[in-house]
C-alpha cells in the first residue's frame, strides 16, 4: 500500500509488515515545513493503530536526511512530530543517507537504530544561534552517548562525521553510502522473522527501565515475559521449535 501527502510531503508504503516512510523535502533544502510535521504526527498514529505494522522505517528523498526546520516559530510547540516518532511502539529505523543536524539530528534520536551512509554527519548546532535544541535533543543525546560526550557536542556545536558518530554510539551502523539500501533491507529482514509483540515488548523493556531504578526495570521486565507468555505468537514459537520449522507470527 502506497500514500502519497502532498508534493515535497510524506511518502507512505506499508508492505510486509513494515512501514517505510520517506522524507521529501526537494524544495525545503532538505528542511521540515510545518506541514510535513503534521503529516509525520498524523502517520504516526495511524501506524500505531495498525496491528499488522511490525516495524517502521523513516528515511529521506535528496542528499540529506534532515538539516531541521524551514522557518521555525510558534508552531514547533503545537506540532510535537519529533514526540510522534518517539512514541511508536514498533522498532523505527532512521536511514541517514547524509547530514542530520539541528532538529534532524532530534528526529534520528527519536528511532531506536541509526544506520547511517559513511557519508553522513551529525550535529546539534542550535547554541550558536542562541537557541536550544527544543524536541529532545538535550535529553536523549545523553542517554544516547552519555553526559560527557553530549555535553561536549551540544555546547560546541561540533559536527562529527560517521566513524565518529558510530564510535561513540551515537548510530547503530556505518555502512558505505552505496550500500547503505541493502544493509537497511538486511535488518528490516532480520525484524519481520522476529515475533512482533516480542520487538514491542522489548523495546518498551529498554526504554522504559531507563527511566527505573534496577530493581523496578527487572520487575517490568519479568512482568512483560509473564504477559508474552499468553499470547498466541508465543505457542506458536514453541510449536515451531518443537517441529523444527520456522514460526508464522500474527502479532496476537
Amino acid at each position: 500500500m502506497t500514500r502519497n501527502a502532498a508534493a515535497y510531503g510524506l511518502r507512505t508504503r506499508i508492505a510486509d509488515g513494515i512501514a517505510w516512510l520517506t522524507l521529501e523535502r526537494a524544495r525545503t533544502g532538505n528542511r521540515i515545513t510545518q506541514a510535513l510535521a503534521q503529516d509525520l504526527c498524523r502517520r504516526a498514529a495511524e501506524l500505531e493503530e495498525d496491528d499488522h505494522v511490525v516495524a517502521v522505517v523513516l528515511a529521506a528523498s535528496g542528499a540529506h536526511f534532515c538539516l531541521g526546520v524551514e522557518k521555525g516559530g510558534d508552531w514547533e510547540r503545537q506540532v510535537d512530530w519529533v514526540e510522534a516518532i518517539a512514541r511508536l511502539t514498533r522498532p523505527v529505523i532512521a536511514v541517514i543517507q547524509g547530514d542530520a543536524l539541528a532538529e534532524g539530528l532530534e528526529l534520528a534520536l527519536a528511532c531506536d537504530l541509526r544506520v547511517a551512509s559513511d557519508r553522513a554527519r551529525f550535529a546539534l548546532p542550535q547554541l550558536q544561534a542562541g537557541r536550544l535544541p527544543s524536541h529532545g535533543g538535550t535529553q536523549r543525546l545523553p542517554r544516547t552517548i552519555g553526559r560527557t560526550r553530549a555535553l561536549e557536542l551540544l555546547l560546541s556545536g561540533r559536527r562529527i562525521d560517521a566513524a565518529e558518530a558510530e564510535m561513540i554510539g551515537l548510530i547503530s551502523r556505518v555502512v558505505p553510502h552505496r550500500s547503505l539500501g541493502r544493509a537497511v533491507r538486511l535488518l528490516v529482514d532480520t525484524l519481520k522473522r522476529k515475533g512482533p509483540i516480542a520487538l514491542r515488548y522489548a523495546k518498551e523493556a529498554v526504554l522504559s527501565g531507563l527511566d527505573l531504578p534496577l530493581d523496578q526495570g527487572i520487575r517490568l521486565e519479568e512482568d512483560l515475559y509473564v504477559l508474552l507468555q499468553t499470547t498466541r505468537d508465543r505457542r506458536q514459537g514453541i510449536t515451531a521449535f518443537l517441529h523444527h520449522r520456522k514460526p508464522v507470527f500474527r502479532g496476537t
